[in-house]
């Protein structure tokens, strides 16, 4: 059943999410985060000032450059840690967190007292994006992740009864890490089998024939490497498929609803998760019955963890519910590293809606699926000439090609005619009837197909390493 903050009213949970930012911003933002010190210091901006969401709307928003490693700098990456020391946690520290560490080193000495401020702001696990701030958490942190981690498979319809394998590739990065410490908050039984060249489909289909998994969390390439290939015995107890998303795929919950039926699990139900690493945690799509599967209710995000706004990306102005913009997002209750204002490059097609989720009933704020990114926009030269297309309105047509087993959108900034865009859809294991037909499919969206040897396209999709596959590649201007 949704835990309480699950069915918190609109209200209380604005509530709930100003006290969250009061003490964030006065008791550890402002006094242990450098960067953020400065900031606010050179926008003249005191901390007690932001006490209302609104508020925060006096500060600018941030963005990935702003933690980029320069040659001066190669610790920019690092900037949004908090970094409490002896000096500043007795010139800052809130009282009740001395107050704290006091009574520890009373009763049970110094060590006792440093293990306690350790466990709250020191980090002991680290996310290292390609670009983008470092994302540390502390053993809080870990403990707040296991909980909404366990929180995104009540989303999903999964609890501790169920049976869950992981077959998304181990590495430093949030899909394997929020697998695993969900599994753990949920106290369900689970394998994390990782994937690729670590773990073949053939050998996590046996694994889940002799387990009984009801829950399979991969990426959409695996999974449907494995649901090719494998044994009806491996999903007979199949529930929930669980897809990493990384963003558009409108589609893609169909083309895998079908590939279940003729797998073995004609009932089991297609959600996918997303997230960005910065946000630390994955959000979860409410599950829609197999006879409807693209009728989704969208990803429900976490009030008591993170604040949520989308703003126009061009005016940096706020829109209203449920319009489309970027996503910009800001820590509530995170320790290790936090962010304020944060320029997610998420681009919302259908906005960030309130009111309570048709599906399962909880209030908790959604994001629409309808999702692209602001670098997916591309100026291409199609077949009535030079047109914008968002690369959000290609990615159905590729799903919806059963076909085709693998494919990646690529585009050249500036390759193309008059310094326009190329963007190609290249395309494994097709046969070229398909192609063809693809073809003319993308060609009012300026989209070229070239067939591509299986094994190389998996290769450049990066499957099999520890990164998210690479559904989509932006390529800068060559100099």
């Amino acid at each position: 059943m949704p835990r309480p903050w699950d069915r918190l009213s609109p209200r209380d949970q604005v509530r709930l999410q100003e006290s969250l930012l009061r003490s964030l911003v006065r008791d550890y933002l402002y006094p242990f985060s450098p960067f953020y010190r400065r900031l606010f210091d050179e926008q003249g901006i005191k901390p007690k000032s932001i006490r209302r969401l609104q508020d925060l709307e006096a500060l600018p928003i941030v963005q990935r450059t702003d933690f980029e490693p320069t040659a001066a700098d190669a610790w920019r990456p690092f900037r949004a840690m908090l970094r409490p020391d002896e000096e500043s946690l007795s010139r800052w520290a809130h009282r009740d967190v001395l107050r704290r560490v006091a009574r520890e080193r009373l009763f049970h000495g110094d060590l006792a007292a440093e293990r306690l401020l350790a466990e709250e702001f020191k980090p002991v696990h680290l996310h290292v994006p390609e670009v983008g701030p470092v994302v540390g958490y502390t053993m809080r942190d870990l403990s707040g992740l296991s909980q909404a981690g366990a929180r995104s498979l009540a989303v999903l319809g999964a609890g501790r009864t169920d049976v869950l394998v992981s077959a998304l590739p181990y590495g430093p990065n949030l899909p394997f890490w929020h697998t695993h410490y969900a599994a753990q908050g949920s106290g369900m039984a689970a394998m994390h089998l990782g994937a690729g060249e670590t773990v073949r489909p053939a050998q996590t289909a046996y694994w889940m024939a002799q387990t009984g998994t009801t829950v399979l969390v991969a990426n959409p390439a695996y999974a449907e490497g494995l649901l090719r290939g494998a044994e009806p015995a491996a999903f007979a107890r199949l529930r929930v498929l669980a897809l990493w998303a990384t963003g558009g795929m409108q589609g893609a919950r169909e083309r895998f609803t079908t590939r279940l039926r003729t797998s073995g699990a004609p009932d089991a139900m297609v959600s996918t998760l997303f997230g960005i690493p910065e946000a630390r945690v994955a959000w979860a799509e409410c599950p829609t019955p197999p006879g409807n599967p693209e009728a989704s209710n969208g990803y429900h995000t976490y009030p008591d963890l993170e604040y949520l706004e989308v703003v126009d990306p061009a005016t940096g102005q706020l829109v209203d519910e449920g319009q489309p913009g970027e996503l910009i997002y800001t820590s509530l209750d995170w320790r290790g590293s936090v962010l304020l204002r944060y320029r997610t490059g998420v681009a919302l097609r259908r906005g960030l809606v309130y009111d309570p989720c048709p599906g399962c009933g909880r209030t908790v704020p959604r994001i629409l699926p309808d999702i692209s990114f602001l670098d997916w926009h591309a100026r291409v030269v199609g077949s009535r000439g030079e047109v914008r297309v968002d690369l959000a309105d290609v990615l159905p047509v590729l799903w919806g090609a059963p076909a085709v087993p693998l494919w990646q959108v690529e585009v050249l900034r500036g390759a193309g005619p008059g310094g326009t865009d190329l963007a190609y859809a290249h395309l494994g294991g097709a046969l070229r009837e398909d192609a063809e037909f693809l073809q003319k499919q993308l060609a009012p969206y300026g989209v070229r197909v070239r067939l591509v040897p299986l094994k190389e396209l998996g290769r450049r999709m990066g499957l099999g390493t520890e990164r998210p596959e690479q559904r989509v590649v932006i390529r800068p201007p060559e100099r």
